[in-house]
């Protein structure tokens, strides 16, 4: 009985032991620096979270040559917290590169590897007076993508100009591409120090609801690329109702008035948020509804008291500015479309100082 109750007892211990394991979690498995100058040293910083539930020990951290120098840390990483391994590469060599380096833990006796690339050039141009973005060597005059006033059926295009910096050909591509929209770009293949254009194409019948649509889609800067922040493209896309009305509806229609179209909050000055009011009223003769209110990035936060508005009522549109969140791509914007035959989209402008 004994012997019984010590050979349960182990097998209890083994398994809870096998359940408690470190998880490793990477911000990103590749870094490219792009173009960067002729011996002057960059900096590749990869964020290692440990979602598992017992202490991660990064090992090892081995370059492929000795141009790379490592900088990990060499105690354990407790369940939930992170470290950063940093990975500095010389630019010591003329051309393109790509290293790896192998990561050995105490998750798995398979190490995994990281990689870091790019394009070491004598005379780096700067083009950014030129072209406002850039992801990898390719330079875009946006990166923000807007369908404004799309009706149903509708096929609008809006067009990227792309520039190529770097020292080789490069293919676009976009990767997370929803159904309802298609790319195309002329030409397939663009060369170094040429230009090309990015073709977006938007297919409204795919569209789900009235209002605003958004997507990020990403650009690929090199083969086998992976998304993130740094080479996504928000697209916005804002799908109108169709009005079928008589002569009579057309004149006893409702009709929406704001105050303003703009709201000035200012500056932050230390503080986290700004707030602000905008007034709705109904001048028509039968009911506004404001089907849908919308923002184009997390920065905003919108609140109606009222959507549904009898003739001559009114409302107030409260608007929040947050100011951490001020770096999401999106323009600062309201918008509400409503059933007003002749204003079926009203947007705000929100302006801040930060």
């Amino acid at each position: 009985m004994k012997r019984y109750i010590y050979l349960l007892f182990s097998l209890l211990t083994c398994c809870v032991t096998l359940s408690a394991q470190p998880q490793l979690k990477l911000s990103a498995m590749r870094h490219d620096f792009g173009s960067i100058l002729w011996k002057q040293p960059v900096t590749a910083v990869f964020e290692v979270t440990n979602a598992g539930s017992s202490p991660l020990q990064i090992e090892e951290v081995k370059a492929d040559c000795g141009c790379t120098l490592v900088d990990w840390p060499r105690t354990q990483i407790k369940t939930g917290q992170s470290g950063e391994i940093k990975v500095t590469f010389d630019a010591e060599l003329l051309g393109r590169f790509t290293k790896q380096l192998a990561v050995k833990t105490n998750e798995s006796a398979t190490p995994f590897y990281l990689t870091i690339s790019g394009d070491v050039v004598m005379e780096k141009k700067d083009f950014s007076s030129i072209y406002d973005c850039q992801i990898g060597d390719i330079y875009l005059d946006a990166d923000n993508v807007e369908f404004d006033d799309v009706q149903m059926g509708d096929i609008p295009f809006k067009t990227l100009t792309l520039f190529n910096a770097g020292r080789q050909s490069y293919k676009p591509t976009l990767m997370h591409l929803p159904k309802y929209i298609t790319v195309k770009c002329e030409p397939e293949i663009i060369l170094p120090g040429q230009k090309g254009f990015l073709n977006i194409i938007l297919h409204s019948e795919q569209l789900r609801s009235l209002g605003l649509t958004q997507t990020n889609i990403y650009l690929s800067r090199y083969p086998g690329d992976q998304i993130s922040t740094e080479n996504e493209i928000l697209v916005s896309a804002t799908l109108l109702p169709e009005f079928d009305l008589t002569e009579t509806q057309k004149l006893n229609a409702p009709a929406v008035k704001l105050t303003s179209s703009t709201l000035d909050l200012g500056a932050f000055d230390g503080k986290s948020k700004l707030k602000g009011d905008i007034e709705i009223e109904n001048t028509g003769k039968s009911d506004l509804e404001i089907s849908a209110l919308q923002v184009y990035t997390p920065a905003i936060h919108a609140r109606l008291r009222k959507s549904k508005l009898k003739p001559g009522a009114k409302t107030k549109l409260s608007v929040t500015v947050y100011g951490d969140r001020l770096h999401f791509k999106g323009r600062r914007r309201v918008l509400l479309i409503t059933n007003d035959p002749q204003k079926p989209k009203v947007t705000v402008d929100i302006i801040v100082k930060s």
